[in-house]
């Protein structure tokens, strides 16, 4: 994991606000809910990565965020291999009502990302995220379909 001897613990309380504040700003929604959000989306992907693609994940976070993402993690309960298949149904079911019930939530999470890690290589978060982002546009064009 990358260490900072510049950040102190103000330091990275702030730039998990900023995370915080940016999200709830896409998502038009409280801060407590924005944090919520991004809980329910770090552990659903974690839970379903190996625990090597878990470590790059991590590595890539804030440090605040690093331990978001991690806690409660069991790594012997993790999959030797990444299964991302039920992510977008699953994910939207533990978000709040408010929040799931945005066609594009999943686009806006994955903005937020996009835009606070885009020095960073792309990771198997980014996989996931995108992966809810496409199955939400087809679910979405298939619903529009079925109207006419």
């Amino acid at each position: 994991m990358r260490y900072s001897p510049f950040l102190t613990f103000p330091d990275a309380a702030q730039e998990a606000a900023v995370w915080i504040r940016e999200l709830s700003e896409l998502l038009s929604c409280e801060q407590r809910v924005a944090y919520e959000v991004l809980s329910i989306t770090l552990h659903a992907v974690r839970d379903r990565l190996s625990v090597d693609d878990n470590a790059k994940v991590g590595n890539d976070l804030p440090s605040l965020l690093r331990g978001l993402y991690f806690e409660a993690w069991d790594p012997m309960k993790s999959h030797e291999h990444d299964d991302l298949r039920d992510l977008p149904a699953s994910l939207r079911a533990a978000l709040p009502h408010s929040v799931s019930a945005d066609p594009n939530v999943f686009s806006k999470i994955e903005r937020l990302f996009e835009d606070r890690l885009r020095h960073k290589r792309p990771t198997k978060l980014n996989v996931a995220l995108k992966l809810c982002v496409a199955t939400c546009e087809t679910s979405d064009s298939v619903g529009e379909a079925s109207k006419i």
